[in-house]
C-alpha cells in the first residue's frame, strides 16, 4: 500500500479503515504537516501547505501507519513540465579531456553513475542529473543506478550513442567519428517532390545464398555499400543493382537498437525492428563487430555516404510510437508515468496494439524525439524520415518535426502513417490524415490509393481496379490525378510494404489468371503506381514480384521468407527493364510530377476509351503522352485522341514500334505512348 503524489501540493492513498490525522510527510530532511480530506470511504487526500520536493523519499505517516510516498499523476501534470521540463545535451558528452553525463529525472531522489564498474554521485539541479569526469574516458561502459519510488533500478541512458553487445550497458564514444571523407562530402539535392522511394530491410538486402554478398558481410551494413556484387550468373546485386534502377531514396526499415535480435548471434532470430530499446545507437545485429560501439557508427555513415555518391538520400524508419517493454524501459524506470500515455482510469494507452504508447504530448518525451532525428539529421546526414504509426505522435510534435528538419535540410522527405488509432489522445491532436493541412511538409502513406487498385488491404480475397476487372473504374482516373483526400504534395503512392502481403501473393491468392497475366496485372498495378502523381513507394523487389510465399505478416519469420530472392532479380530481368523505364519517365518528365492543382487539370486529361479501360492524355513541355491501363482479359482496338505518330515508351506486353489513328490494346497491357512536339 502507497500514497501518490498526484498535484505538487496533494498525494491521493486508497485506505480501507478511517484515517485521522495529524498526518506528515517525512523525509531524511523535512517533516511536512498535511491537511486530510475524506474523498469517499477509502479514499483520502493529504494536502502540504507548500510544494513537495519530489526528488526525496517520502513517508505517509498518520496515527502509527507509515505508508510509502511514490510520484504518481503529479507527473503528467501541466505544472510539472512547467517546472522542470528543459532542453539541455543529454547523454554522455564526450571530449578527449572530459566527459560530462547527464540524465534527466525530476523525480529520483539519488542517481549514481557508474563507469566501469565505478560508482560515482551525480548532482542534481531543476530536475537534471549531471557529473563531469576528467580525464579521457572513450570506450567506458556506464550505466546509472537511479532510486525512484523505494525502488533501485540499474538504468542505461536512453541518450547512449554507444551500447555494448546487446545493450547490457551504454559506452562513452566520439559521435563524429566518421569513415574518411565523410564531414566534407556532398549531399545530393533531391527536392522531395521528385522523389521515388524504395523501401529494403538491411538485412534482407544480402541473406540470399546467390546474392553475390561475401558471407561474413551478409545482413550488414557494409553489405549495403559493396559494389561487384553479381549472381553467380553475372546479373547485378546489391548497390549496384539499386543503383541501376533510378530511384532517388532508399528507405531503411529500423536500424536502431531493437530487442529481438541477438547482437553476436543474428541468424538465430529474425525481427524487423519495429521493438524499439534504445533509439540513438544503431543495432549490433547490423555491425560486422558488433562489440566495437563505435564500428556501428562508422559503417552507417559510409553507407550513407556511398549511396549519396551515387545520388541517392537515406530515410530512416524511427518507431516513436511505442517501446518493446515499457515497465522495464529507461524511460519508464527514469520517470515511472511520464514518458506513456494513459486514460482516466490510469490504465495504459494502447492504440498501437503493443502494450504502450510513447506519450510524444508530453514535453521531455518530445524533446526526445526532437534530439533523436536532429542527431541523425546532422550527425549522419540522412535525408528523411518515414514514422511509423504517425496517427499516434501528436501533431504538436510533428509540426516541430517539420520546422527543425527543414532548418537543416530544406529537402528532408518527411513520411509517415496517418492512420488514426485508439490512443488516449483527441482526435484533433493527431497528426492523422485528415489533420494533414496541419503540417504541410509531411507526407502520408495513401490507403486509399493503395486500396483502389488492389482491394482492402486487410482482406485478401477483396479486389480494387486492376485484379478486379476494372472495379472503381470511377475512381482511378483521380486517383492518376492526386485528387484523392491528400494534397497532391502530401501523397505517398504505394501498393506493396513490408506490412501484408506483397504485391504478388496479393494478386495470385484470389486470381484465376494464368502466372503471366497475374505478371502483367503487377507490372502494371507498380507502373500506375510510380507514374501517378505523388510520391511513388515501392518495396524492395516489387519490381520483380516478391513473393513471400503467402505470409502476410513476417516481422519475425526467417530469412527464408524475408530475403530478397535474387534469382528472381535474374528470372525476371527484362521485366525489371520496365520498371526502370517508368522510373526514368517519372523523374525525366514534369507532367508526371506536377505540384499545383491547375497544371494537373488542364495538362492531365481523360481520354474516351472502352469502359473499364483507362485513357489518359499528358502534355509536357516538348511532348505528349497517351496512357492506357487495360484491367481486362479483352483486346481493344483504341482510336488515338491525338493526331500524329506515337512511340510505344513502355508496355507490360512487350509491344514496340510506333502507332498512328488507333492502337491494338492487349488483355491486361499497360502502354504508354508518346509523341515529340514539333
Amino acid at each position: 500500500m502507497r500514497g501518490y503524489i498526484d498535484t505538487l501540493t496533494t498525494i491521493s492513498l486508497k485506505y480501507a479503515e478511517p484515517v485521522e490525522g495529524p498526518a506528515y510527510l517525512r523525509s531524511d530532511v523535512e517533516l511536512l504537516p498535511l491537511e486530510i480530506k475524506t474523498v469517499t470511504a477509502e479514499h483520502y487526500l493529504f494536502t502540504a501547505a507548500s510544494p513537495i520536493a519530489l526528488n526525496r523519499t517520502w513517508w505517509l505517516e498518520f496515527l502509527d501507519v507509515r505508508l510509502p510516498v511514490v510520484s504518481g499523476q503529479v507527473v503528467r501534470t501541466a505544472e510539472f513540465d512547467q517546472l522542470y521540463a528543459r532542453p539541455d545535451d543529454y547523454g554522455a558528452l564526450y571530449t578527449s579531456q572530459h566527459t560530462t553525463f547527464k540524465v534527466w529525472s525530476p523525480v529520483a531522489s539519488k542517481m549514481t553513475l557508474f563507469v566501469n564498474q565505478e560508482p560515482y554521485a551525480m548532482n542534481y539541479e531543476g530536475g537534471i542529473w549531471s557529473l563531469t569526469l576528467t580525464g579521457d574516458y572513450l570506450g567506458a561502459v556506464y550505466f546509472y543506478g537511479v532510486e525512484v519510488n523505494h525502488e533501485y533500478h540499474e538504468v542505461v541512458d536512453p541518450y547512449a550513442k554507444g551500447l555494448t553487445v546487446n545493450s547490457t550497458a551504454g559506452v562513452v564514444v566520439d559521435p563524429n567519428a566518421a569513415p574518411s571523407g565523410f564531414s566534407l562530402h556532398a549531399r545530393p539535392i533531391l527536392p522531395p517532390a521528385d522523389s521515388i522511394i524504395y523501401e529494403v530491410h538491411v538485412r534482407d538486402f544480402s541473406m540470399h545464398p546467390n546474392s553475390g554478398i561475401p558471407d561474413e558481410l551478409k545482413g550488414k551494413f557494409e553489405a549495403m555499400t559493396l559494389s561487384g556484387a553479381t549472381t553467380k550468373h553475372g546479373y547485378t546485386t546489391g548497390f549496384d543493382y539499386v543503383k541501376s534502377l533510378g530511384i532517388t531514396h532508399i528507405e531503411l526499415l529500423p536500424i536502431n537498437d531493437f530487442a529481438k535480435v541477438d547482437d553476436v548471434h543474428f541468424t538465430t532470430s529474425y525481427n524487423w525492428g519495429y521493438d524499439p530499446m534504445y533509439f540513438q545507437t544503431p543495432d549490433g545485429s547490423f555491425s560486422v563487430d558488433p562489440a566495437d560501439p563505435v564500428r556501428r557508427i562508422v559503417e552507417l555513415k559510409s553507407l550513407v555516404q556511398h549511396y549519396h555518391a551515387a545520388q541517392m538520400g537515406v530515410i530512416l524508419d524511427v518507431v516513436f510510437n511505442h517501446v518493446f517493454h515499457q515497465p522495464s524501459s529507461s524511460f519508464e524506470r527514469l520517470v515511472p508515468g511520464y514518458y506513456f500515455r494513459y486514460y482516466p482510469d490510469l490504465t495504459l494507452s494502447n492504440g498501437t496494439g503493443v502494450g504502450n504508447d510513447f506519450a510524444s504530448e508530453r514535453q521531455m518525451a518530445r524533446q526526445f524525439i526532437l534530439d533523436t532525428l536532429v542527431y541523425y539529421a546532422e550527425n549522419f546526414q540522412v535525408d528523411g524520415f518515414r514514422f511509423d504509426l504517425m496517427g499516434v505522435i501528436d501533431v504538436k510534435t510533428m509540426q516541430q518535426v517539420e520546422d527543425q528538419l527543414t532548418a537543416i535540410n530544406p529537402n528532408m522527405l518527411i513520411l509517415g502513417e496517418g492512420w488514426h488509432l485508439n490512443t488516449a489522445l483527441p482526435d484533433d491532436q493527431k497528426t492523422t490524415h485528415d489533420q494533414a493541412y496541419l503540417v504541410p511538409r509531411i507526407h502520408f502513406f495513401n490507403d486509399y490509393f493503395r486500396d483502389t487498385l488492389k482491394g482492402n488491404n486487410f482482406d485478401i480475397a477483396d479486389t480494387g481496379y486492376i485484379n478486379g476487372g476494372g472495379r472503381f473504374r470511377e475512381r482511378v482516373f483521380k486517383l492518376f490525378q492526386g485528387d484523392y483526400g491528400l494534397p497532391v504534395g502530401q501523397t505517398i503512392n504505394y501498393t506493396e510494404v513490408h506490412d501484408n502481403h506483397t504485391l504478388f501473393d496479393r494478386l495470385s491468392y484470389p486470381s484465376r489468371q494464368h502466372t503471366d497475366n497475374v505478371l502483367k496485372l503487377h507490372q502494371m498495378t507498380t507502373i500506375f503506381t510510380i507514374l501517378s502523381q505523388g510520391i511513388p513507394f515501392i518495396h524492395a523487389g516489387q519490381e520483380f514480384y516478391r513473393t513471400k510465399y503467402g505470409h502476410g505478416n513476417t516481422y519475425n519469420l526467417s530469412d527464408f521468407i524475408n530475403r530478397i530472392d535474387w534469382n528472381r532479380r535474374m528470372k525476371y530481368n527484362e521485366d525489371i527493364d520496365i520498371i526502370r523505364k517508368a522510373i526514368q519517365l517519372k523523374k525525366t518528365y514534369e507532367v508526371f510530377h506536377l505540384q499545383d492543382a491547375l497544371s494537373i487539370q488542364t495538362r492531365i486529361i481523360e481520354v474516351k476509351a472502352p469502359d473499364p479501360v483507362l485513357g489518359i492524355l499528358l502534355f509536357d513541355k516538348d511532348d505528349e503522352f497517351i496512357l492506357f491501363f487495360n484491367p481486362t482479359v479483352l483486346n481493344h482496338t483504341i482510336e488515338l485522341p491525338r493526331p500524329g505518330v506515337f512511340n510505344i515508351e513502355l508496355s507490360n506486353a512487350h509491344s514496340t514500334g510506333e502507332v498512328a489513328g488507333s492502337i491494338a490494346l492487349k488483355p491486361f497491357e499497360c502502354l504508354v505512348l508518346r509523341k515529340t512536339l514539333d
